[in-house]
């Protein structure tokens, strides 16, 4: 679905279900979230790239992805929208082999920053049901240590920074908890994850 789809539908979701909203704790107008994800947009990107390794007969091992760790921050201008900002963060460590000799090692890391709106299909005082999209770009930094044909490092560093489109589409959240802590999770597209959990806090 084209990013203008999404928005039209979800402004259409707004309006039908803008009449159920709870007004009882309009009061509480910010909030903040840490959240941890799976399978990221950046992952799906590392997947590819190392098919394409694999392709010119380089081995991949010892893989730690780390991430993405996402930290949010909305004010919500109506018991409806919040509008705000997300960050994310997420690594990956990774050896290469030719012919069973270490060739390499890779690090690559990547900060997101996305403007992001939030929508309340329901609010309550124990727990709710949002969606929220966001999009923004990522700072990607590529850095690879190489080793000689004996498997030693030669001391030489490779590192390239560039920048690259990113989003994050949450179809669904659910958020249960107080009137000002409350856990949650997700299930979407993006970023941060196609599944995510976390803490959040509301004030």
């Amino acid at each position: 679905m084209r990013i203008k789809n999404l928005l039209a539908a979800l402004a259409l979701m707004a309006f039908v279900s803008a009449p159920v909203q709870a007004q009882d704790d309009d009061e509480i107008r910010h909030e903040i979230a840490i959240s941890y994800g799976v399978e990221p947009n950046t992952f799906w990107i590392d997947m590819f790239t190392d098919v394409i390794k694999a392709e010119f007969g380089e081995k991949l091992d010892g893989e730690k992805y780390v991430g993405p760790i996402g930290l949010e921050y909305y004010y919500h201008t109506s018991p409806l929208v919040g509008v705000g900002a997300v960050a994310v963060l997420a690594t990956n460590h990774q050896n290469g082999f030719m012919k069973d000799v270490q060739s390499s090692h890779t690090t690559r890391t990547y900060f997101t920053v996305m403007p992001s709106v939030k929508l309340n299909w329901l609010r309550k005082h124990n727990w709710g049901l949002y969606s929220k999209l966001a999009a923004g770009g990522t700072y990607i930094r590529f850095s690879q240590d190489d080793y000689d044909d004996n498997g030693k490092k030669t001391g030489e560093k490779r590192t390239v920074n560039d920048l690259m489109f990113n989003f994050q589409a949450s179809l669904i959240g659910i958020e249960a908890g107080g009137d000002h802590v409350r856990g949650f999770i997700e299930l979407g597209v993006g970023e941060q994850g196609v599944a995510l959990a976390g803490v959040r806090c509301r004030f």
